[in-house]
């Protein structure tokens, strides 16, 4: 039987969901270079937290090889992010700015935070019942915007990477679809909101960077904020996601289990 997992544990995750949440929107209160540097340091912060908890989890209440796995995701992540915000504060590397990174290495992490759980999910749970034309259509849905960038400015270092994550978060939403995973509504949460704000950071640093009449300017609180200075919201939601991803961990190794596996409403 799965353990208890203790509510002070629950009560801190849905902390770091609401606090981020409330947070994104201070984007147009706080300093720029401020609030990126915030967003950027909790990321790793708390997906380390959220990566001990995983092994806790494992260690302690639940033996499921997904918490491991989820625990690696997290882990790699922490490590690939903050990376991505060093390479850009070292000497070395400082006058290669912001975007540099995102051709980077530190890609292949933020991609295999979303394989580890591709994997994990095929290897916690049997494939349920689920059409191929579903998920052709999800993949086509997904792909339309990177195929159309492709389109109209042509196929290079940074189309291909927006093309490859479009295409990884549809693997992510479809075998969590398939598999049964969605029916966990923190977790399904979770994983949405990780997928569409990977498709977000792929648009920021590719339209909104480099093609100007995507990077539009918007007064806001007294102030004019690029559409690109305004993703920096992605750092923000991202933690949020990593919390909600957990809490849904947590709900799933604390369901009752009989054949198959019985879902919460």
């Amino acid at each position: 039987m799965p353990g208890t997992c203790p509510p002070q544990v629950r009560y801190g995750l849905w902390g770091i969901v609401a606090f981020f949440l409330i947070f994104a929107l201070l984007i147009v209160v706080i300093p720029l270079p401020l609030y990126r540097l915030i967003g950027n340091t909790f990321e790793a912060v708390a997906a380390l937290f959220c990566m001990g908890v995983c092994l806790y989890a494992y260690r302690f209440w639940s033996g499921r090889i997904i918490l491991v796995l989820a625990a690696f995701a997290f882990g790699e992540y922490a490590l690939a992010t903050a990376f991505w915000y060093l390479y850009t504060l070292i000497p070395l590397t400082a006058n290669l700015g912001r975007p540099f990174v995102f051709t980077s290495v530190a890609e292949l992490a933020f991609f295999g935070f979303m394989l580890f759980f591709i994997a994990g999910f095929q290897i916690e749970r049997k494939k349920e019942p689920f059409p191929l034309r579903y998920s052709i259509f999800l993949v086509l849905l997904f792909l339309a915007i990177p195929v159309i960038v492709i389109a109209k400015y042509g196929i290079g270092v940074r189309t291909a990477l927006l093309f490859v994550q479009f295409l990884v978060a549809a693997g992510l939403i479809i075998v969590t679809i398939s598999h049964g995973f969605f029916r966990y509504p923190l977790l399904w949460a979770g994983i949405c909101l990780r997928a569409l704000v990977s498709m977000l950071y792929g648009l920021r640093e590719t339209l909104f960077l480099y093609y100007p009449s995507w990077n539009v300017t918007i007064p806001l609180h007294g102030s004019t904020f690029s559409v690109y200075d305004l993703a920096s919201i992605v750092g923000p939601l991202i933690i949020a996601s990593i919390a909600l991803i957990t809490l849904g961990l947590l709900s799933y190794i604390s369901a009752p289990e009989r054949e198959g596996r019985s879902y919460p409403v």
